[in-house]
């Protein structure tokens, strides 16, 4: 199941739109905080943040997922939002709430991941090519932290 909240997080302006035929890749991330400490409202507050370092016009993801393996939606999926440079027009955005580089994913967030990866291709009829932050050309990150298999989710 998945929540939407998106008219429920804080904004600073709207995203430029795109159309949904223009997604053909699915940009896994990790929230680079410890699992649960903070949450999707939190990371938008940080990305809107003027004074921040994306001030971005709202969270940069499309989806959530806490590490019980509730998964929210922050953006509609027409929405080009900031999450990975070279990758917006095409990609929709998933962040994992944890740090992989010294955490390891729960069973219930992977699990999540899998649901949703087949959820997207469903709902837009394609196969999404998966790929994790760092693997986008331009975007210098060991995102999404080396303990997340993104083998795992190339299904």
């Amino acid at each position: 199941m998945i929540t939407d909240i998106i008219d429920k997080l804080p904004r600073r302006g709207q995203y430029a739109q795109r159309s949904i035929e223009a997604i053909d890749k699915i940009v896994i991330h990790h929230s680079a905080s410890p699992a649960g400490r903070f949450t999707m409202y939190d990371f938008a507050n940080w990305h809107i943040d003027p004074g921040g370092r994306l001030k971005a016009p709202g969270i940069a993801y499309h989806f959530g997922i806490d590490p019980d393996g509730k998964i929210y939606q922050s953006n509609k999926l027409t929405s080009q939002s900031w999450h990975a440079g070279n990758g917006n027009p095409s990609s929709v955005g998933v962040v994992l709430n944890g740090n992989f580089e010294n955490e390891i994913p729960s069973d219930a967030q992977k699990k999540s991941l899998k649901y949703l990866i087949r959820f997207l291709r469903r709902k837009l009829k394609k196969k999404l090519t998966v790929f994790g932050h760092r693997e986008i050309p331009g975007n210098l990150t060991a995102c999404p932290g080396r303990n997340l298999n993104l083998e795992e989710f190339r299904m």
